[in-house]
């Protein structure tokens, strides 16, 4: 029926094509998982504020955290979604900062010469009952004119008001007459250019009098030294609202400015256009504020209901086809947040949603000018956090728990140093444009003095601040991202390498062909076994895998982990393992190879490999694990992918042009395609934890 669909069309030069026809796979509604909300109200607010850090831990589903079907929506959620509108909506309002600024010190804060808290004449105040000063340093934050003094009262006594003398540092200002009286305190003082920098104020009083006679008594009761400005020099623009509030009520009018601001806002924090209703019912809001608060805080309150609603919350796709079983193109709006989720893990920005507006998302070439456009830009980095950081166990590390007592000098800067080694490693196959295959064969990475240290390597010298230089290597022992210190030590065990689980990791991450659970009641080699085993890890698992229960999976994966037992489980040379030499040599159907080095390079021309990448990308980038129809798919993503050099850049492109990316349908599924014999079979998630059949 589809060949035949497809030959009545060919006159037209209007159908889609075959490829496009394909069955695009369930859609899920998919809710913004943290990075995701944490990058988007950057964009929308460019805050640097991170409020998603305090929702609660997203679940993993196929290696990652953005899968749809795992995002749950919780009653913490929606509270804690309220909670970070509102302070990033004060943030933005009052972040700004408006001259002229009020610098205080209190007075009981400040250095007295003499006195007390004057509490029997009203609190907060210092009482010079004699002669005496009180001094502070303030620091003034913007050189210009300021005003400099104090707020004060005082007692009159001798016929004379109580004298007030202010200083700055050490140059006398002026000199006052303090005749109020508690309650009507003034503040008295003078102007002055002051320079950026911290300024010493004085207030001194000067003219004590007290008649034993009459009981009279002259005191200065100070409340605070101030200083004041700059008077001279504008206020600077507030950034943060102008993003929210883009126009001048006092021009435009303010239901008109409040009805400009609510729908710039929202159609970029929906992803698309706002109707009339919608924005009729969130100037609602606005209406109902603006009666008893300002105007900002009317808008303001808007802005909230805009990110409360699900359209913000959740990537949400609506079908206006939903009962057509068809493949059909998802909207312009709906494709835009697909390629920005997928390479920024954030909203659509401008230039994107108006692209989606005016039809420039429509064909290959289209993507591909967008595509381009958005690897080229630094939000980029988001593949490296988000995708990289999953699929290579970059987050990993993090988790990893070296034992304290066996390796000391593992500690936080180490693991910080791990990552980013892993990072910038990655970060360069997106920035080069290189073949991804040398991710396991490159004879570089990164480094700082700190890593240097720990793998052993010198003859390069590095910046004193600890920032990492791009090194290449000319021994025999480094070399692409299985010897890198991180995947090492995320592989291992507290007290002990592990074989299994680096054997493990390099099968699902890399080749996308994981064991299966082990079976009951297999117990694995203890974790803890350290010095008081005579045997080394590999002599033990060899023994172990003599059981024909366990031989099956760890005949393939263990020989794998051994080639990298010449490094510990920190990820230091070692060539002794129990006062054993090492022996990293192994052999797969047939193929043997001796270290990681000539692992990796056997590794790299198994076409495994780019497949594999193509389908953890695809998985990452639909958010969704592949099932049995995607598999023509990839393996079309693959074949471009191999056409293309093995580029990163060109494996985001083919996914962003395929059918999948592109599709989606309504309705009940279609009759799926019988998966390639190359391709992965498994519809189930792959486990990602530690495999315990060892």
């Amino acid at each position: 029926m589809k060949r035949l669909l497809l030959l009545l069309c060919l006159p037209l030069l209007a159908c889609p094509s075959e490829e496009s026809l394909r069955d695009p796979g369930e859609f899920v509604l998919h809710r913004l998982n943290r990075a995701e909300y944490n990058n988007t109200v950057r964009d929308l607010f460019g805050t640097d504020l991170r409020p998603a850090d305090d929702f609660p831990a997203d679940d993993f589903g196929f290696g990652y955290d953005n899968i749809a079907a795992t995002l749950s929506l919780s009653p913490l959620h929606i509270e804690l979604y309220e909670r970070a509108a509102d302070r990033l909506i004060d943030d933005a309002l009052h972040s700004g900062v408006t001259y002229p600024l009020e610098l205080a010190a209190e007075a009981e804060d400040a250095t007295a010469t003499v006195g007390t808290a004057g509490y029997d004449f009203g609190a907060g105040f210092w009482n010079l009952s004699t002669e005496g000063t009180l001094t502070a340093t303030l620091e003034v934050p913007v050189g210009g004119v300021w005003f400099a003094g104090a707020r004060a009262f005082g007692h009159s006594a001798g016929g004379e008001a109580a004298r007030m003398r202010v200083a700055i540092d050490g140059d006398v200002l002026g000199a006052w007459d303090v005749t109020d009286v508690a309650g009507d305190a003034q503040i008295y003082g003078a102007e002055l250019v002051l320079t950026e920098g911290p300024h010493t104020l004085e207030v001194a009083f000067t003219n004590d009098f007290e008649s034993a006679a009459t009981g009279a008594d002259r005191n200065l009761l100070v409340d605070r030294l101030v200083l004041q400005g700059p008077l001279n020099v504008e206020s600077p623009p507030n950034t943060k609202r102008d993003r929210l509030i883009p126009c001048d009520p006092g021009e435009l009018g303010r239901r008109t400015c409040a009805a400009h601001a609510i729908r710039t806002f929202t159609e970029r924090a929906w992803r698309r256009p706002i109707s009339e209703d919608e924005l009729l019912g969130l100037l609602g809001i606005y209406d109902l504020v603006i009666v008893e608060d300002d105007f900002d805080l009317a808008v303001a309150s808007a802005i909230k209901a805009a990110m409360l609603s699900p359209w913000f919350v959740f990537r949400v796709e609506l079908d206006a086809n939903a009962n057509d079983p068809t493949p059909h193109p998802v909207s312009p709006f709906e494709l835009a947040a697909r390629l920005s989720y997928f390479i920024w893990s954030s909203t659509p920005d401008d230039q994107l949603l108006d692209a989606a507006r005016n039809g420039a998302l429509e064909t290959d070439e289209d993507i591909e000018l967008q595509v381009a456009r958005m690897l080229g830009d630094a939000k980029a980095e988001a593949l490296v956090d988000n995708f990289a950081g999953q699929w290579l166990y970059i987050r990993a590390v993090e988790d990893a728990a070296p034992d304290g007592a066996t390796w000391p000098d593992f500690d936080d800067a180490l693991r910080d140093a791990m990552k980013q080694e892993m990072s910038l490693f990655f970060g360069m196959f997106l920035e080069e444009d290189r073949s991804m295959l040398e991710l396991l064969t490159a004879r570089e990475t990164f480094l700082n003095q700190r890593l240097a240290d720990h793998y052993g390597i010198t003859g390069f010298s590095f910046p004193e601040d600890g920032s990492f230089t791009h090194v290449s290597f000319t021994g025999d022992r480094r070399g692409g991202i299985l010897t890198q210190g991180g995947v090492l030590t995320a592989t291992s065990y507290p007290l002990r390498t592990s074989p299994t689980r680096r054997g493990k990791w390099m099968l699902e991450q890399l080749l996308c062909q994981g064991p299966p659970p082990p079976p009951p009641g297999v117990e694995g080699l203890e974790e803890d076994s350290t010095t008081q085993d005579p045997e080394t890890v590999r002599e033990r698992l060899e023994q172990h895998a003599t059981d024909p229960t366990c031989a099956g999976c760890h005949v393939r994966m263990d020989a794998m982990g051994f080639a990298l037992e010449h490094f510990d489980a920190v990820g230091v040379w070692r060539d002794t393992d129990q006062g054993q030499p090492i022996d990293a040599a192994a052999e797969i159907d047939g193929e043997g190879f001796d270290g990681a080095l000539e692992l990796g390079a056997m590794l790299a021309t198994d076409g495994s490999l780019s497949r594999c990448m193509a389908q953890q990308l695809y998985t990452y980038a639909l958010g969704r694990g592949p099932q049995t129809v995607d598999w023509p798919v990839i393996s079309d993503i693959n074949s471009q992918f191999e056409d293309g050099g093995y580029r990163l850049a060109e494996l985001v492109e083919a996914i962003a042009k395929s059918s999948a990316f592109r599709h989606r349908r309504g309705g009940q599924e279609l009759t799926a395609e019988p998966p390639p014999e190359d391709a992965t079979p498994a519809e189930e998630e792959p486990t990602r934890d530690g495999w315990e059949g060892e």
